[in-house]
């Protein structure tokens, strides 16, 4: 029981030391002082006063210069994101060029494409006949020649029959 007596007369003695020294504490500048004279100098001192003025310069003008501020950082964020707009709706317009000459070149090379694929076509059509049949082209153009006859103009012309 001595032991509990002393302990809570401890804790007791602690707590208040711990209030004497708060008469001591300079909330201004979160420093903690043990003795009357060196809190007095402090108080004093050129450090205390000038956060001591610093405050109140900061507390008579920090309301409007802190709603500047917050002017100045919304008209700002209000820039930002109407660039960020501008960026989004370029790049909208550029997928959008992009799709419709993705589109256009889809359908130019489609057109193309069966161009290539007519051009092809016609050829196989004019040369279709290969000239490893053993005649060649030349003596086979030759032969099968026939003498031009003389046709005879439907609008008149007589020049024709003359030759």
């Amino acid at each position: 029981m001595k032991i509990q007596v002393l302990a809570e007369r401890e804790q007791k003695i602690q707590i208040e030391v711990k209030e004497i020294r708060r008469v001591f504490f300079c909330d201004l500048c979160n420093k903690q002082y043990k003795l009357a004279m060196e809190f007095e100098a402090h108080l004093s001192s050129y450090d205390h006063n000038h956060r001591k003025r610093f405050k109140e310069m900061r507390e008579m003008h920090g309301t409007s210069s802190r709603d500047d501020r917050q002017k100045r950082e919304m008209q700002r964020q209000e820039r930002e994101m109407a660039k960020f707009a501008q960026m989004a709706d370029a790049r909208k317009q550029e997928q959008q060029q992009e799709e419709e000459s993705a589109s256009a070149q889809v359908s130019t090379s489609l057109r193309s494409g069966t161009a290539l694929v007519d051009q092809d076509q016609r050829r196989v059509l004019k040369f279709g006949f290969s000239s490893k049949g053993g005649i060649s082209k030349n003596s086979s153009a030759k032969a099968a020649k026939k003498p031009k006859a003389a046709v005879a103009s439907v609008f008149g012309n007589d020049s024709d029959e003359e030759q």
